[in-house]
């Protein structure tokens, strides 16, 4: 079962950043993309694929291995689109400073110091993202699928670590889902996105389901200073 678990947790997560990735070199918009936020993802991820080799946990070290690719993937669109050089050296630099940081820890230390400081940069890292959205600023370059999947992994991965005892998993995982709930409110709210899926965004089938639910929650005029 942890197994199980673990392994579609990390399905969710990895491929929560793939739409965002798309979107970024399709469109060039990284418009309500929190840059800051981006550095300390990387940072965290290769603390964690570090963390993983320590604890010879295999399903965390591909979950984070992957995620840690797609990030430097996102990195290179948000680049693409316009970052400037000097962003190309702070995201080079956030991997390797964070990669030796977590190989010093481990050897002086131990792998428990380096998940507390793992969980410490990953309770920090949806931060400056979650601050860009609760001062309603335009989100637009955010994809929708991968703002729902990256909130579904992160549950999955609470779940995971609260099953195998790993508190400093459950620990980070907890304090990221409460901030990615907050991007999620903000770039979809409730209200719009339930009468977007009634309008046939999903399909008739979706639609059908979303109507009647719809016709019981109208819309505001306060729903459109929300992005949607």
């Amino acid at each position: 079962m942890p197994l199980l678990l673990g392994a579609v947790a990390s399905l969710f997560a990895v491929s929560s950043t793939v739409p965002q990735v798309l979107r970024a070199f399709r469109s060039r918009s990284v418009e309500g993309l929190s840059w800051t936020s981006l550095l300390l993802s990387l940072a965290t991820f290769a603390m964690w694929c570090v963390y993983a080799v320590a604890v010879a946990d295999a399903v965390q070290l591909v979950n984070n291995f992957l995620a840690l690719v797609l990030l430097v993937a996102l990195a290179v669109a948000v680049l693409r689109a316009g970052g400037g050089f000097h962003r190309c050296w702070a995201a080079a630099g956030a991997v390797v400073a964070a990669g030796l940081l977590a190989v010093v820890v481990v050897d002086v230390f131990s792998s428990l110091a380096l998940a507390l400081v793992g969980t410490l940069v990953s309770s920090l890292r949806m931060w400056p993202q979650t601050r860009l959205a609760l001062s309603r600023a335009p989100l637009g370059g955010l994809d929708p699928w991968s703002t729902v999947l990256a909130w579904t992994g992160l549950l999955l991965w609470l779940s995971y670590g609260v099953l195998v005892g790993d508190h400093a998993l459950a620990a980070c995982s907890l304090t990221c889902l409460l901030m990615q709930s907050t991007i999620m409110a903000f770039r979809l709210p409730p209200r719009r996105t339930l009468h977007s899926l009634a309008a046939g965004r999903l399909g008739g089938r979706v639609a059908r389901i979303a109507e009647p639910v719809s016709g019981r929650f109208p819309l505001r005029a306060a729903d459109f200073e929300l992005v949607a």
